[in-house]
């Protein structure tokens, strides 16, 4: 039982070192206050909205990213109207969709990375303040490189469509 014990402590360790490395070499327990990175100058974001739903019912972000400079990954996200700000990912197995929290996403050099229903999205949880249809919620996006993506997302009603992004 001993030996077992010690094989688990020791495989999650290891499955969480990457982000614990990356956090403590980013601020520790502030690792995910992107207040405190700098803005990037390759990676923009453009065409942020937020579908509300009724909480606790989690809400969904989706926007474009365009990165003109090295390759780079999303490792976090935050907002100051949400508790907690989870990428997530839906995908397909067995006919079946299944969402799931992602540790990050890849922002290829000179490329582009849409969040949309049905694939990369934010997941908004534990909403700290008054929301509501119509308003304009600050997001931050946190890049493997240190640096921040800040996104101005607009609040639409839970059966809003997504509008075609612009590229």
């Amino acid at each position: 039982m001993k030996k077992q014990s010690i094989a688990l402590v020791a495989t999650l360790a290891l499955a969480c070192a990457p982000l614990m490395s990356w956090a403590m070499s980013h601020g520790g327990d502030h690792a995910m206050d992107g207040a405190k990175m700098p803005v990037s100058q390759t990676v923009k974001g453009s065409d942020c909205w937020v579908r509300l739903l009724p909480a606790p019912a989690p809400s969904g972000g989706f926007f474009m990213l365009q990165n003109s400079g090295k390759e780079d990954a999303i490792v976090g996200a935050a907002s100051a109207k949400w508790g907690q700000v989870m990428v997530h990912q839906t995908t397909q197995e067995g006919g079946m969709s299944r969402m799931s929290m992602v540790e990050q996403v890849p922002l290829p050099a000179g490329g582009k990375v849409e969040f949309k229903p049905g694939g990369y999205h934010l997941m908004f949880e534990k909403p700290a303040a008054e929301v509501a249809v119509g308003d304009t919620v600050p997001v931050q996006l946190m890049l493997k490189s240190g640096a921040r993506v800040d996104l101005s997302c607009e609040v639409k009603p839970a059966n809003a469509m997504p509008a075609p992004m612009s590229h």
